[in-house]
């Protein structure tokens, strides 16, 4: 819902700038329409929404690789009592291991986030310009 309000304003925003002539020039509707798309689109709840989705579905799988590794320690160690499935160590490291799972895919959705941010609205309009340059 909200990208569809956004593009709703972007067709306003622009008609206004037109009517105001505050449009770069060399800018077209549509290249204007994309760079504020780009720019106001609510990402944050998407890259939320979909870094919560990849803990969910990644849990089990995260869990399966935690039990293989903690069983392979306890056969390093000799299958030593201190290891042994079920008792504190076990599941203390099971637990930990999870967090530390869910801390890892929380940290690569939020660099992802990062990493594809948009700079500022002047910005993107000049990327936009420069494709239409291009073409």
């Amino acid at each position: 819902m909200g990208y569809r309000s956004v593009a709703r304003d972007a067709s306003a925003d622009y008609r206004y700038r037109k009517e105001n002539n505050t449009v770069p020039a060399g800018l077209s509707e549509a290249g204007y329409i994309a760079a504020f798309r780009r720019f106001h689109n609510p990402r944050g709840p998407l890259y939320v929404a979909l870094t919560l989705a990849a803990i969910l579905l990644l849990t089990p799988v995260a869990m399966l690789i935690i039990q293989f590794l903690l069983e392979q320690l306890y056969q390093v160690t000799g299958r030593s009592r201190v290891f042994e499935p079920g008792y504190l160590v076990w599941g203390f490291s099971i637990f930990f291991m999870m967090i530390a799972s869910w801390a890892l895919i929380a940290y690569l959705g939020a660099r992802r986030f990062y990493r594809r941010a948009p700079g500022t609205f002047a910005q993107e309009l000049e990327k936009e310009i420069e494709k239409e340059d291009k073409i």
